[in-house]
């Protein structure tokens, strides 16, 4: 994915810096402006002739700028967003003729104009991606512990089994404990891949992956050597585009502290679970990084369920709580089953593969069948199961 051109287009240069003070340190777009007179003589087709994306400012019902956009051919518009105070009948009907994608106010936030932005570039490239797009899915949590690498890792292996194309992405580049999680070892991984993102194709990316026997594939730091150099969100947004022409489903346990990389997974999620706990401390971070994503990332809220893990009914902290403070009834409960857990992670095998069966598997195959609308195949017997504990022969 390439950087896009921005046109920025005003009659007003107050507007026109306004906007690009907002936009200039994005680091995610090209940026040019255009101010813009009443007689454009051909300068609105020469400048939209290399642009993506156009931020049409029009104050107090001025609709002459949407006229000059309208007079264009169809195939000569780019994508437009316009910041405005415009109510009138001319206006609205020159609005949907030049198909506007987002009309923001005539002085919008920082937050909402590039969230208009990245939700209108996404709209642009899904125009461009092949006819079968990747379902990304990212997991968040509100609290560091609460088990985001183990319910990743966990639908995605499930999802494995059913007969899907599966990436598991580890944003944690630090200590990368999907790895270990799985029982795998890697060379190569995620940051390599983003130093060669350019260049990347779907055979150049398997390079990249570690490869769990049940033909998951993980995407993840190496826990090794010097402090990692965190990510740009252009960068793994370009990584993320190689990955959907590769795979059916892409999971991703993203970082709390909302990264650039983390980031764009949320903005670029169909959906977004956000994992809590049964305290008062936990609802509280929730509440709080729900309200970061939606206001200031912009994720839509349709797009956030809440998951309570470790759930239980003899805890004081009822699901009414949680829906009273964060704003939202939780989507699913994960109980708590600390010696299955543990065994997992200390063996490095899947929840699945251990006991399919567990309160704490079935719920999450729950979890991920509400999703996806997708069944895992039928799971191996139990007697497999153990000798493959046992034996440790996924290693």
């Amino acid at each position: 994915m390439q950087l896009k051109n921005i046109l920025i287009l005003s009659s007003s240069d107050e507007d026109l810096r306004r906007i690009e003070d907002q936009l200039r340190d994005a680091g995610e777009w090209r940026l040019h402006s255009l101010r813009v007179t009443e007689a454009l003589n051909g300068s609105l087709r020469r400048a939209f002739s290399d642009t993506d994306l156009a931020i049409v400012c029009c104050r107090s019902g001025q609709v002459s700028l949407l006229e000059a956009i309208d007079a264009l051919p169809e195939s000569h518009r780019p994508r437009v967003v316009v910041c405005g105070d415009l109510s009138s009948p001319e206006a609205t009907r020159l609005l949907v003729r030049i198909g506007v994608v987002d009309l923001l106010p005539p002085t919008p936030t920082t937050p909402e104009l590039r969230s208009a932005i990245r939700r209108a570039m996404r709209g642009l490239e899904a125009a461009t991606l092949p006819e079968r797009e990747a379902r990304i899915i990212s997991v968040f949590g509100a609290t560091g512990g609460i088990g985001v690498s183990m319910i990743a890792a966990t639908l995605a292996h499930l999802m494995t089994k059913a007969g899907r194309r599966v990436l598991l992405v580890d944003l944690d580049l630090h200590y990368a404990p999907l790895l270990a999680m799985l029982g795998l070892r890697s060379s190569r991984g995620i940051n390599e891949a983003l130093q060669q993102v350019d260049s990347l194709d779907s055979t150049a990316l398997e390079g990249y992956v570690a490869r769990h026997e049940s033909g998951l594939h993980l995407l993840s730091g190496i826990p090794e050597g010097m402090i990692p150099i965190v990510p740009s969100g252009a960068d793994f947004a370009k990584l993320l585009m190689r990955c959907r022409e590769s795979y059916d489903f892409i999971f991703i346990a993203a970082n709390r502290w909302l990264d650039p990389a983390s980031v764009e997974a949320a903005t670029e999620s169909q959906d977004l679970l956000l994992v809590l706990g049964q305290s008062l401390a936990e609802v509280r971070l929730a509440t709080r990084l729900r309200q970061m994503l939606t206001q200031g990332v912009g994720v839509p809220e349709s797009v956030i369920r809440i998951i309570v893990n470790r759930y239980s009914n003899r805890s004081p902290v009822k699901d009414d709580m949680i829906n009273k403070a964060v704003g939202a009834t939780p989507f699913a409960k994960i109980p708590e089953d600390l010696a299955l857990v543990r065994h997992s992670l200390d063996a490095g095998i899947p929840l699945a593969t251990l006991d399919r069966h567990a309160p704490v598997t079935e719920a999450l195959f729950d979890l991920e069948r509400r999703l996806t609308g997708v069944a895992s195949t039928p799971q191996p017997s139990p007697v497999h199961r153990l000798f493959s504990a046992l034996s440790g022969s996924h290693r």
